[in-house]
């Protein structure tokens, strides 16, 4: 594999992901960094905009920067596949050389985009679309590098699983994804624990934000579409910034009968920041990147800079094509 060339070549690694990195990034890029680490690398992970709060806990969380602090050898990319969204500086940006992604999300234009822009040289792409996680691509590389499992490293493989499964109970969760779940818990992982950091906790601030949104909400029975938005105010008065709002959209999809869950954040003005989850095959992710964004069939988001009314207008109005289609596909069977 010419990736595992690539990182044995290389002295000095900055890891990264997405903006707004959830457990998947977060875990997948410290387990990678603590077992470069073991191979004599200098391996640095780098949030350039601060890692969110609720994952200080995990192994060698204090360690992550926000700006590097070596000049790479390599960037890896870790469960992002675009530079662009890629939450580094931007000299990093511009300037890498020699960029890896390793990323289990669809396959969109991280290649693309460098080629068109003349950028041909120096970019390695492993996407696993049928990986439940980024961190079960991240096991598989460290296991051919031959780097011994520690608790530290399985703790954070451990949440990277958790975060994308949604606990083992989203329907991209495999056999092969309880099992390798199994096996890092022989390391001393707490699944309680680990469950109740990455899924669960919450400060009484962000309790009173999710009462909120949940007060805002709109049901469309007849096409099973929740929807919710949290404004500005909403999170100036609660004292909260996006940050609190990590799986508040799983609520809204927890509502008997839907089948499309859409979260509205306004972080800036017209700044737009959108979840989508879904439920019974309808693709979220094709609705995401009509804006912009991506993810998975059931689990994507976008970032719109537009007003938040004509925002939630136009999302929706894509929402109900999509899942007007569906229900007109199945009265076609």
């Amino acid at each position: 594999m010419n990736l595992l060339r690539r990182l044995k070549s290389a002295e000095k690694i900055v890891i990264a992901s997405h903006v707004s990195p959830e457990g998947d990034a977060i875990g997948s890029a410290l387990a990678l960094a603590m077992g470069l680490k073991k191979l004599g690398k200098h391996a640095e992970v780098v949030c350039h905009n601060g890692l969110p709060k609720r994952y200080a806990f995990l192994p060698e969380a204090d360690k992550i920067r926000r700006q590097p602090s070596l000049e790479p050898d390599l960037l890896v990319l870790v469960d992002c596949a675009d530079l662009e969204r890629a939450d580094i500086p931007d000299d990093l940006k511009q300037n890498a050389k020699s960029v890896a992604v390793i990323d289990h999300h669809p396959y969109r234009n991280a290649k693309h985009e460098c080629v068109r822009k003349g950028k041909t040289n120096g970019w390695i792409v492993w996407v696993e679309p049928k990986a439940a996680a980024t961190g079960e691509m991240i096991v598989a590389l460290l296991n051919a590098l031959k780097v011994p499992m520690t608790k530290e490293i399985a703790t954070c493989l451990y949440a990277a699983l958790i975060s994308d499964t949604g606990v083992f109970h989203f329907n991209n969760t495999t056999p092969e994804t309880l099992r390798l779940a199994a096996s890092l818990l022989e390391y001393g992982v707490d699944p309680q624990e680990l469950a109740y950091r990455v899924m669960e906790v919450r400060s009484f601030a962000a309790t009173r934000l999710l009462g909120r949104m949940l007060s805002k909400a709109k049901f469309e029975p007849t096409l099973g579409l929740c929807w919710s938005v949290l404004t500005l105010r909403d999170f100036a008065q609660t004292g909260t910034s996006d940050e609190d709002t990590e799986n508040f959209v799983n609520f809204l999809r927890a509502v008997e009968g839907t089948k499309v869950a859409v979260l509205f954040r306004e972080t800036e003005p017209r700044h737009i920041k959108v979840s989508l989850r879904s439920k019974d095959g309808i693709d979220v992710s094709a609705i995401a990147r009509q804006f912009g964004g991506g993810g998975h069939p059931a689990a994507a988001g976008c970032r719109v800079r537009q007003p938040l009314r004509s925002t939630v207008i136009s999302v929706l109005k894509a929402v109900r094509k999509s899942l007007i289609s569906s229900v007109e596909g199945e009265g076609n069977l």
